[in-house]
């Protein structure tokens, strides 16, 4: 990871208070160290370069000569709420969450090293982040790769209840229609039944597709709420 922080002139002084805003560059062109898609902020990209530069609204001190911001500035640096921020900052959490203790604690406030909070960045929400993707995105499905498998099945294997899935499969029908792969892939069968049409695909497209998709452990790359239950199973 490459992060390149520019210090305010008015935060040069210990102690000194400046504004700042942080601004986030990306090289297109992915590394090898960086794979998937998350939610964990800019410094996921291994090729991100964070800025901080004055004008803006991250407060940021220089304590004991280190640059440091505060809660609401660590939600802005780290690409996340506040809310989020101060679950995991809380002391109930640390033990749990690892987040760093504060280089000092200044008009009643704590505030953190961005180096630091770079370093919980990597070992927290980045970690948590590949969990995900390796508990979801990686899986290998037993049987005969050419065996069809229900809707139900698949439903399944992805977690996802009823409602959410007739929703997937009614953005999907279009393309389907079309005879290509739409929000859910293109079933490999469909047969006319009691309520409506039965789908089915076959296990290898379905792990294929699984494994390439984005989203992370509570999502298949498609919109968390459930939908109610529609046409098309």
């Amino acid at each position: 990871m490459r992060i390149d922080v520019l210090v305010p002139e008015k935060a040069e002084a210990t102690g000194e208070v400046a504004a700042g805003t942080v601004t986030i560059t990306r090289d297109r062109r992915p590394s090898a160290a960086a794979s998937g898609s998350g939610n964990g902020g800019p410094a996921e990209n291994a090729e991100a370069r964070r800025h901080v530069t004055s004008g803006g609204i991250v407060e940021l001190r220089v304590i004991h000569g280190r640059l440091c911001t505060n809660r609401r500035g660590a939600a802005e640096y780290l690409d996340r709420s506040l809310p989020t921020i101060n679950l995991v900052a809380s002391p109930k959490q640390r033990p749990t969450t690892g987040w760093p203790e504060p280089v000092d604690v200044v008009a009643g406030q704590e505030w953190n090293a961005l180096d630091d909070l770079d370093a919980f960045n990597i070992a927290y929400f980045q970690a948590k982040r590949k969990a995900r993707q390796a508990r979801v995105h990686q899986v290998t499905l037993e049987g005969d790769p050419d065996e069809l498998i229900t809707a139900k099945e698949f439903r399944t294997i992805i977690r996802v209840g009823a409602g959410a899935w007739s929703k997937y499969v009614e953005k999907s029908l279009p393309a389907w229609r079309e005879e290509r792969d739409g929000y859910l892939i293109r079933p490999d069968l469909e047969e006319p039944g009691r309520r409506g049409i039965i789908r089915s695909w076959k296990r290898h497209r379905v792990e294929s597709w699984i494994n390439g998709r984005t989203g992370s452990a509570s999502s298949t790359g498609r919109p968390k709420q459930d939908a109610q239950p529609g046409t098309g199973s």
